[in-house]
């Protein structure tokens, strides 16, 4: 029982640290759904939907990173993934933006890629205190 509360080494770490931007992140969003450079480049999508469940994505993502951080590999995948989709929609949504006439968007589309990158890269790491629960294969 001991083991399951305690984070899973460096890739536990990357999930709190990550997890703890983007609920952060989230939260800042919520709070201030249409605020600056999301006002002009969104305004595509505030106009016929609201921006808080889009927001909202960061904060659940954040949770499932935290959750996550505790799990031995292969089974912290749901928080990679999370740490992953929440970026890679927002990414999508200001390139439309951009697209659509918002240059400032294109550089918040490249930050966001950004963030959805760095998951993705240390979901595949293992450090040498990371807990595995696979059974390694015979040469």
């Amino acid at each position: 029982m001991r083991n399951h509360f305690k984070i899973n080494g460096r890739r536990g770490t990357f999930l709190l640290l990550f997890s703890s931007v983007y609920l952060i992140v989230g939260t800042s969003f919520l709070l201030t759904p249409g605020a600056g450079t999301r006002q002009v480049s969104l305004h595509w999508l505030s106009a016929h939907f609201p921006l808080e469940p889009f927001a909202a994505l960061w904060v659940v993502a954040g949770a499932l990173g935290v959750v996550a951080a505790f799990m031995p590999r292969p089974r912290d995948w749901f928080g990679f993934s999370a740490l992953v989709f929440a970026p890679a929609v927002w990414s999508a949504l200001f390139l439309i933006g951009g697209i659509l006439g918002s240059q400032a968007a294109f550089t918040s589309a490249a930050v966001y890629c950004l963030f959805a990158a760095a998951p993705m890269i240390v979901s595949g790491m293992q450090g040498e205190r990371d807990r595995d629960i696979r059974t390694p294969h015979e040469p």
